[in-house]
């Protein structure tokens, strides 16, 4: 585990502030750093608990931020930086999401940091890097999954590209910075310094292209988007209940999948070879849907699982509330938040054999300003004081 590693989280985003989060739930001690007043721009996202736009009910804030500590500062102001220096002398990493045009004003990037804080980790999660044309471009999730190729190459090919749900490329790069803070903190161990960790969001997916890349260097040409391929195998097909994916991969005979739907009609002989089902498609995607209409997703699926078949099936978030293989390996972990209230949060995609630290909520605008300005650095009650009323915390 991570315990002793301290992080500061400066934002703004979902990547950085996921990234810093993922550090935490493995144990590091993270301190939320957020303007005074306003606090990160995660805790105006909607949707909102009780849909009551509360800054502390902001459903992406409380996941975002579950582990962590919370102080305002104003880094803005010389003040504000010369405090945030004191708080990265007990700091391991600084986690950070603003253009880099911005840090170098600030004097908080790599370049400036090195020589005060040697063998502090600067990980650095933005749109496209910190150097090149487009380093100090914003960019939203639809953007950066349009740039980096991979939207391209998502869809049927008779149709307009399409995006992935749910601001992907965010928590994929956070995931990413995440792994690679990890990497620059064990490079530490025998450098004794530490590094600038460079997170491009959009080339984080860049890296998934992992056969059209190649395809254009090798061939010089573009690779499509999926053939439309007709017949309802591997593609998302209607049940009675919803949707499921049914598959003729695997080794098993084309008769195993026809007795499983159980239409008698797909039993027919012209259906039992790939090219038969390709000359065939149309008739056999309406036969397809037909047998898939007696089915329910869930007995559908582990009926398949017995016939050593693969198949799947789309889950929505009430599927996986009430997913018996989820809640076997308890994925979900119960937090109450003392203003939004208990819920059960996703929990860690990959788990260690030594149990995860006990979940702790999202934290209150400026919660630790007290304990973390004055019991960690000192500052007494009247110098408190003075830094609420002129903004600076």
């Amino acid at each position: 585990m991570l315990n002793g590693l301290r992080v500061l989280d400066l934002g703004p985003g979902i990547a950085p502030s996921f990234c810093a989060k993922l550090l935490a739930d493995y144990g590091a001690q993270v301190i939320k750093v957020e303007p005074p007043g306003t606090g990160d721009p995660a805790r105006r996202m909607g949707p909102f608990v009780d849909d009551d736009p509360n800054p502390e009910k902001s459903i992406p804030f409380l996941y975002l931020n579950t582990g962590k500590r919370s102080v305002t500062l104003d880094c803005a102001t010389e003040s504000g930086r010369a405090i945030l220096l004191k708080l990265l002398d007990n700091a391991d990493i600084l986690v950070e999401g603003f253009p880099p045009s911005q840090t170098e004003q600030w004097a908080l990037n790599h370049h400036s940091l090195a020589q005060s804080h040697p063998q502090l980790v600067i990980t650095s999660v933005t749109p496209f890097g910190q150097n090149g044309p487009y380093r100090d471009f914003q960019a939203t999730d639809i953007i950066t999954c349009a740039m980096s190729g991979l939207m391209y190459h998502s869809g049927d090919s008779d149709r307009e590209p399409l995006r992935n749900a749910l601001d992907q490329s965010l928590y994929v790069a956070g995931a990413n910075a995440a792994a690679a803070t990890l990497v620059a903190i064990f490079a530490r161990l025998s450098a004794g310094t530490g590094q600038q960790v460079d997170v491009s969001i959009a080339e984080c997916l860049a890296t998934h292209l992992v056969q059209p890349v190649p395809y254009y260097n090798y061939m010089g040409a573009t690779k499509g988007r999926r053939p439309v391929r007709g017949s309802g195998f591997e593609e998302l097909m209607p049940a009675r209940d919803g949707y499921v994916v049914p598959s003729v991969q695997g080794s098993q005979p084309w008769e195993t999948v026809a007795n499983l739907i159980g239409l008698e009609e797909l039993q027919d002989p012209r259906f039992a070879t790939g090219a038969g089902r390709i000359a065939h498609g149309e008739e056999l995607k309406a036969l397809l849907i037909q047998g898939l209409a007696q089915w329910d997703r869930l007995p559908l699926f582990l009926a398949s699982g017995e016939r050593r078949l693969v198949f799947g099936m789309a889950q929505d978030a009430g599927d996986l509330s009430a997913c018996p293989h989820l809640e076997a390996r308890g994925f979900f972990r119960e937090i109450n938040h003392p203003i939004a209230g208990p819920a059960a949060y996703p929990g860690l995609g990959a788990v260690l054999s030594e149990p995860p630290p006990a979940p702790i909520p999202a934290p209150l605008l400026g919660q630790h300003n007290a304990e973390i300005y004055g019991q960690e650095l000192g500052y007494d009650p009247a110098a408190l004081s003075a830094l609420r009323y002129s903004g600076v915390i």
